[in-house]
């Protein structure tokens, strides 16, 4: 029983390790226990070579032959054939034993080989983590369109959008999300960045800004303002620390207006920031 297919394999005792274990860091590998003499597995077969198949690479089929390698076999602990077992990251994940219809092994499948929207948008946050945001807009597109629904993927979209400085497409995405009458934090967070950004356009951006704190060196507000220019122009230090010194020095209202604005930039640098981690305690000592 051997196939022609890239996503059906089959393994030794020598290269287990390298086919099966390290195989499933990258993507579930399913083990099918099998013997000639069996008909049963004659039955479930067929099925996990068409679902290997229509699944394309989101899972490899590896059939093990119980009677060339008892070892292997053991190791798992068979009894009784077939026997079906998902590998994911090293370690067995799902069991799906004798012989089963096409729809149960389907939606057994399902329950551990990731969608093709959910490959698309992990793999536009690793594009989006290394800097990449033209290729992981690419990404979370597709993801969007594999499954509309789940606004994790509107979300994504619309935050590489705003990185790439298209804020109208941004801005129409947060008007979609609004129109279900509620916004996912990440999506608030979003939508005030954007209309930071407005707020610092209609002003005229960071010269303009700068121009007007110079004839007004003391206007809380206008400080402010600048910080906010210069946040949208990613100089995210220079728009911190001149929050700070608002936050440490003035404990007027205007202060909890410097904070909601550092909150804001602080989120636009992104959760994984060392630069934003550092600041967040700042901020933390600062104001409390």
């Amino acid at each position: 029983m051997t196939s022609a297919s890239p996503w059906i394999r089959t393994t030794t005792v020598e290269t287990f390790r390298a086919d099966v274990i390290d195989e499933s860091q990258k993507c579930p590998v399913v083990i099918d226990f099998w013997a000639e003499w069996c008909g049963p597995c004659r039955q479930l077969m067929p099925i996990l070579e068409k679902l290997a198949d229509e699944f394309a690479g989101r899972f490899i089929l590896m059939k093990i032959n119980v009677d060339e390698l008892p070892e292997i076999a053991g190791a798992f602990g068979v009894q009784s054939i077939p026997f079906v077992v998902a590998m994911l990251d090293g370690q067995p994940v799902a069991q799906l034993p004798g012989v089963q219809s096409e729809h149960h092994v389907r939606q057994w499948l399902e329950s551990f080989v990731p969608s093709p929207a959910t490959e698309a948008y992990n793999a536009g946050l690793q594009a989006e983590g290394s800097g990449d945001l033209e290729t992981a807009e690419k990404l979370f597109r597709d993801a969007a369109s594999h499954d509309p629904e789940t606004s994790a993927f509107q979300i994504a979209l619309a935050r590489v959008l705003l990185g790439l400085n298209r804020e109208q497409e941004c801005g129409e995405i947060m008007e979609a999300l609004e129109a279900r009458g509620y916004l996912e934090p990440e999506a608030q967070s979003l939508k005030e960045q954007l209309e930071m950004r407005h707020v610092v356009e209609d002003s005229g951006g960071t010269a303009e800004a700068r121009k007007a704190l110079d004839a007004d060196p003391n206007n809380r507000e206008l400080q402010i303002l600048l910080a906010e220019a210069l946040s949208v122009d990613k100089r995210y230090a220079e728009a911190c620390d001149l929050l700070l010194n608002i936050i440490s020095t003035d404990y007027t209202p205007v202060r909890d207006k410097a904070k909601e604005a550092m909150v804001t930039i602080l989120s636009a640098m992104g959760p994984k920031s060392k630069q934003a981690a550092d600041y967040r305690r700042k901020l933390a000592t600062a104001f409390y």
